[in-house]
């Protein structure tokens, strides 16, 4: 079979046998230009016995960069793709604000569980979904708690706080990215595992950062959601880039989208009015400053590290993240006491996932 690229019009001799798989598209390189391309084969319903062969860019309108072209071309259409999903960031739909008002409630000491109430009890889904994790094995009051009230008494202000956390952002972490190859379950248990473990370290060292570690712990992937359309759109770029030189994911998408996933989730949360501490854990999540000043992004790359090891990725395999070095001296923490924080922490998702997401 000859094939022309549409690019240099150089012909390439392809044996059918290198092309006959289950599969209905063969991807390969131009051998003068590099031009990605993708074979798809369409038979026709009266010779069973041909195909017609057709080539195409894999990404028609949205290609990645030419390697032939020029650094500075290449940089302007990262650049380009940059400023668009930036300015997608304006018609995001609102996080959850329930998430930030109950949190303003909870600090402020003028305040009473009557406010928190009136904040709660207008959405209905909400009540029910705090009340199923309130009589959660995780809390350890099953059957006993039928009203918000009764959870704040029996539970704390606190506890009640988490739990409107949790409730508020299922909806969000419970879907499908078909970008990253990452099922709902995958990116719920993942992102409960790092709240879980980063409310754990903080309780150990950090107590004045346990509401803030576990809110940053549950939602530090979820720009994952954002970008998901963008890594569906050059699947093909990254599944070369990952066979070129398998870079973390986090260096892959810097290099073809412009940014990670943890920047584009802080640059959200900036639009949504989250603490500035929290947007800045947040973003260094994968790359931390150990230092006193960046201390809750050091606990929630710990969590991240710690979920992932435990059984609990966020995506498909890969090669496990290291942990930053003199994070465990900052955080006070010796190895040996990382098992137990993994232990402590599947036994937490256990308890609570199952019971939630009936």
């Amino acid at each position: 079979m000859k094939l022309e690229c549409p690019k240099c019009k150089m012909v390439k001799v392809i044996m059918t046998s290198q092309i006959i798989s289950d599969q209905n598209a063969f991807e390969f390189s131009c051998p003068n230009c590099n031009l990605a391309m993708k074979l798809e084969l369409v038979f026709s319903l009266d010779q069973t016995n041909s195909a017609q062969a057709r080539a195409e860019h894999a990404d028609a309108g949205h290609s990645a960069p030419d390697p032939a072209q020029s650094e500075a071309e290449r940089q302007r259409q990262v650049k380009a793709l940059k400023t668009k999903i930036l300015r997608s960031l304006v018609n995001l739909p609102p996080m959850p604000h329930i998430i930030l008002k109950a949190r303003q409630i909870l600090s402020d000491p003028e305040s009473s569980l009557k406010d928190l109430a009136v904040v709660i009890e207008i959405d209905q889904a909400l009540v029910a979904k705090v009340l199923t994790l309130a009589n959660s094995a995780y809390y350890g009051v099953s059957g006993k708690i039928s009203s918000i009230p009764h959870a704040s008494v029996l539970l704390g202000q606190k506890t009640l706080g988490q739990m409107i956390t949790i409730s508020a952002s299922s909806a969000l972490l419970t879907r499908k990215l078909g970008g990253y190859g990452i099922d709902p379950d995958d990116m719920w248990k993942h992102s409960l595992a790092c709240a879980f473990a980063a409310q754990r370290i903080a309780e150990i060292g950090s107590d004045n950062m346990v509401e803030d570690a576990f809110t940053a712990g549950l939602l530090h992937d979820a720009g994952k959601i954002i970008l998901d359309p963008y890594m569906l759109k050059h699947k093909f770029d990254f599944k070369k880039l990952k066979r070129q030189n398998d870079p973390p994911l986090f260096e892959a998408e810097r290099s073809i989208i412009g940014f990670d996933h943890a920047e584009i989730m802080s640059r959200a949360c900036r639009i949504w009015r989250f603490p500035e501490d929290q947007i800045a854990a947040i973003r260094f999540h994968h790359q931390p400053r150990c230092s006193e000043e960046t201390k809750l992004g050091c606990i929630i790359h710990l969590a991240d590290c710690l979920a992932k090891t435990a059984g609990f990725p966020a995506g498909p395999p890969g090669t496990p993240d290291q942990i930053a070095p003199d994070i465990l001296e900052l955080l006070k923490l010796q190895k040996e006491n990382l098992i137990d924080l993994a232990n402590a922490m599947k036994d937490d998702v256990r308890k609570i996932e199952e019971d939630l997401r009936e």
